[in-house]
C-alpha cells in the first residue's frame, strides 16, 4: 500500500475571514460550512450546480445542542493521496481528497470540539470529534440533507416492521418530494438513498460506523432528510465521541457511481498487527445446503458430506453449514467430523450461529470468544452470524468485537440479518461479505409460505405483487437496481443462482447475478445436486467452475438504467466477464473498445426457448459488434478471452 499525506496546517486570521469555502482536488466539488445563531450549516455544489442546498449539521450531547450559538474557526487543511487494496470490485482503490479542519466553540458552555470535512472529486463527507472523559449520552444529530427536490429517488421498501432492522427492502423509486409519504411504514428510510437530478447521481450514506449508532434518514416535506437514530432517547459512549462520516456521493454516471472509493477511503487502514499476515483471508465460492434442502439430506452427515464432495469436484472453495446443526444432539461431534472431512477434500467450512448466543458483553465477550475458540479448534474457516436485526449501539459494538476476535483466530466473518456496510471491509478484511440486502433467500421463504397456504386449503394468487411485501418472489426490477444502490456501499451476500425457484425471472437472469454484485464470498443458492447434475443448467457449470469473486477492474456499460437494465463487465487478469439482467426485452451490445485485442473467443450463456441455458461461442475479432438479445426478465453472461 502507498500512502502520502501532506499536512499543511495554517493559522487563519479569524472565523470571519471567509475561510470556510472548500474544494476537491480538481475543483469540481465545492462546499461551504458556516455558523448561524440557530446552528451549523453546509452546502455542496458540483460543477457549479447546487447538489445539497443549505443543510444543518451538529450533535446533541447530554441534552445540550452543541451546534446552537456556536463559533466556527478554520483550523487547518491537508491533502490526502493514497492507494490501497480492498477485496472486491477492483485491484487498486484510491483515496484522494482535500481535508479541512474547523474548531467549533459552543458559546454558552465554552466547550470546544472539531469538525472535519473531506472533499473528493466524487463527493463530500463530514464528521465531528468531541473530546471528553467519562460517560456521556448522544441524544441525536441535527444532520440534514436537502438534495434537489425535482428528481427521482431510489429507496429500499419493506412493508413490515423488519424494514429498519435488516436492510432487506425491495429497491423502488418515487419523486423526491413524495418520499416522506410514499411508505406505509412511515417516513424513515434506510441508507443509502440514491437521487437522480438531470446531470448527476447523488447518494446519501455514512462511512466508518464504529462506537456509534447507525443512522437512518427521516424524509420530510420539501424533499429534506433528517438524521434518525435507533435510540430515540440517546445512547451512552465513554471518552471521546467520534461520529461516523456523513457522506454525499456525487457521480457523473453509473460507472463512476459503482466505482467510487469514498466509503472505504473514509475508513482506517487495517491494524498492522492484527492483519500482519492475511494469507488466511481467502475469497471464493460456497455451496449451501439450506436453500435447496439437498433432497432430504439437510443436516445429515451423509448429505452434508455429499455437498462437500460436490464442492470439491467443482473446485469450489467452501460449503456453508447453516441453521440446523445445533439442533443435533451430537452437534460438536457432527461439526468436528464434517470439518475434518471437508479439510481432507480441500474444502473450507462456514458455520452459522444466532447472534443472541454470542452477544453477551460480559468479561470482554467471553461467550463469543469461547464459541470462536471452539469452531477454530475443529478447523472451521469462517462464521455466519445472523439475526442482529438492527444497527443500534449494541449491534455495532458487537459487530466490531466479532470482527476483531475472529481475526485473532484467523476466522472469516459473514454477518447476516444486519445493517448496510459502511466500509468495514477495509479496516477488517476478514469481513468477507455481509447481507443487509434483499436476496434470493426470499424466493425460498415465499415457496415455503405458499406451500403452507396450499396445505391449509388456500390457493396463492400467482399475480399478486405489492412492492416491498413479504412472501413474494424478488422481481427483476429489484435485481436491475441493486448494483447501483445497495451494491455501491460494498459486498452483498445476495446468495445468487436460483434456477429451481427463479420467481418471474429466467435461468440466465439467475446466473448473471453471480457477477453483478460484489461478494468476495459468493454463496450459491441452488441445490448443489441440481447445480452439478441437471442437464438443463449444464452451461452454468462452465461459468461457475471458473468464476472469480474478486476483480481487477469493473466497468458499468452505458446502456445500463437503474431498475430496468444492469450490464456490468469485470476483468480478472486478461479475461473479461460481462453479465446483464433486464426487465423489458432488450438488445445489449458489447462495445468494441471493451474487447481485448488478444481475445480470440466469446463464450455467451443465455436463455434457451425451453427455459434451459444454452452456450454460444463467437470467434474474435468478430466482423460485427457482439450483441445479445434478452427476453423479458432475462439475462446473460459472457466470457471474453
Amino acid at each position: 500500500m502507498r500512502t502520502t499525506a501532506f499536512f499543511a496546517f495554517m493559522a487563519l486570521l479569524s472565523a470571519g475571514c471567509g475561510g470556510t469555502a472548500q474544494k476537491s482536488p480538481s475543483g469540481n466539488i465545492r462546499a461551504e460550512v458556516f455558523a448561524g445563531k440557530e446552528g451549523l450549516y453546509y452546502t455542496v455544489t458540483h460543477d457549479g450546480r447546487t447538489v445539497i442546498d443549505t443543510s444543518a449539521m451538529g450533535v446533541t450531547v447530554d441534552d445540550t445542542e452543541l451546534f446552537r450559538d456556536a463559533a466556527l474557526r478554520p483550523a487547518g487543511t491537508r491533502k490526502i493521496d493514497e492507494t490501497y487494496s480492498v477485496t472486491g470490485r477492483k485491484a487498486v482503490s484510491e483515496g484522494r481528497c482535500n481535508e479541512y479542519l474547523f474548531d467549533v466553540t459552543h458559546r454558552p458552555s465554552g466547550y470546544k470540539y472539531r469538525l472535519q470535512t473531506r472533499l473528493y472529486d466524487d463527493g463530500f463527507a463530514y464528521r465531528f470529534v468531541l473530546p471528553g472523559d467519562g460517560t456521556r449520552t448522544v441524544n441525536g444529530e441535527a444532520a440534514q440533507w436537502r438534495p434537489p427536490h425535482q428528481s427521482r429517488v431510489w429507496f429500499a421498501e419493506r412493508n413490515s416492521g423488519w424494514k429498519l432492522l435488516t436492510y432487506a427492502g425491495e429497491w423502488i423509486s418515487t419523486t423526491a418530494d413524495s418520499l416522506h409519504i410514499v411508505s406505509r411504514q412511515g417516513p424513515v428510510q434506510t441508507m443509502p438513498l440514491l437521487y437522480r437530478p438531470p446531470d448527476e447521481y447523488v447518494m446519501i450514506a455514512e462511512a466508518a460506523l464504529y462506537d456509534y449508532s447507525g443512522m437512518r434518514l427521516r424524509a420530510e416535506p420539501g424533499a429534506s432528510l433528517r438524521a434518525d437514530l435507533t435510540e430515540q432517547e440517546g445512547f451512552e459512549l465513554s471518552g471521546d465521541i467520534v461520529t461516523p462520516w456523513r457522506v454525499t456521493i456525487i457521480a457523473r454516471d453509473l460507472d463512476a457511481l459503482v466505482n467510487t472509493d469514498i466509503i472505504t477511503s473514509l475508513n482506517p487502514a487495517p491494524d498492522p498487527e492484527l492483519f500482519a499476515d492475511t494469507s488466511w483471508i481467502v475469497p471464493g465460492r460456497s455451496l449451501w445446503s439450506w436453500w435447496g434442502g439437498i433432497d432430504g439430506g439437510f443436516m445429515t452427515l451423509e448429505g452434508e458430506k455429499r455437498v462437500i464432495d460436490t464442492a470439491a469436484s467443482l473446485g469450489i472453495e467452501y460449503s456453508t453449514v447453516d441453521d440446523g446443526w445445533e439442533e443435533r444432539p451430537d452437534k460438536w461431534k457432527f461439526l468436528h467430523e464434517l470439518a475434518g472431512y471437508a479439510q481432507s477434500r480441500g474444502v473450507g467450512l462456514f458455520v452459522w450461529r444466532h447472534w443472541e448466543k454470542l452477544n453477551d458483553p460480559a468479561d470482554d465477550y467471553r461467550q463469543m470468544r469461547g464459541f470462536l475458540d471452539s469452531v477454530a479448534a475443529v478447523g472451521i474457516k469462517g462464521v455466519k452470524v445472523d439475526f442482529m436485526n438492527g444497527e443500534g449501539i449494541r449491534q455495532i459494538d458487537f459487530n466490531t468485537h466479532l470482527l476483531k476476535n475472529a481475526a485473532r483466530r484467523r476466522l472469516l466473518v459473514n454477518p447476516h440479518g444486519c445493517q448496510k456496510p459502511t466500509g468495514e471491509i477495509r479496516t477488517y478484511p476478514n469481513e468477507i461479505t455481509r447481507e443487509g440486502v434483499r436476496g434470493i433467500e426470499l424466493n425460498r421463504i415465499t415457496a415455503n409460505y405458499e406451500k403452507r397456504m396450499r396445505d391449509e386449503g388456500h390457493t396463492p394468487d400467482p399475480d399478486r405483487y405489492v412492492p416491498g411485501d413479504e412472501n413474494q418472489n424478488i422481481p427483476a426490477s429489484h435485481n436491475a437496481a441493486l448494483p447501483f444502490t445497495r451494491g455501491v456501499l460494498g459486498a452483498a451476500d445476495y446468495t445468487p443462482v436460483a434456477f429451481t425457484m427463479p420467481g418471474g425471472t429466467t435461468a440466465a437472469h439467475q446466473l448473471a447475478f453471480a457477477l453483478l454484485l460484489d461478494s468476495p464470498l459468493l454463496t450459491i443458492a441452488e441445490n448443489p445436486f441440481v447445480l452439478s447434475g441437471d442437464e438443463r443448467y449444464r452451461p452454468a457449470l462452465d461459468i461457475i467452475r471458473r468464476l472469480p469473486t474478486v476483480w481487477d477492474e469493473t466497468v458499468v456499460l452505458p446502456q445500463s438504467e437503474i431498475g430496468r437494465l444492469a450490464v456490468i463487465a469485470r476483468r480478472k487478469g486478461g479475461t473479461w466477464y460481462i453479465a446483464g439482467v433486464n426487465t423489458a426485452p432488450a438488445a445489449v451490445t458489447i462495445p468494441a473498445g471493451l474487447i481485448p485485442a488478444t481475445a480470440r473467443k466469446a463464450q455467451i450463456v443465455r436463455d434457451a426457448a425451453d427455459g434451459s441455458l444454452q452456450t454460444t461461442e463467437v470467434a474474435l475479432p468478430a466482423p460485427e459488434p457482439l450483441s445479445v438479445q434478452l427476453p423479458e426478465n432475462g439475462g446473460f453472461i459472457a466470457v471474453l478471452e
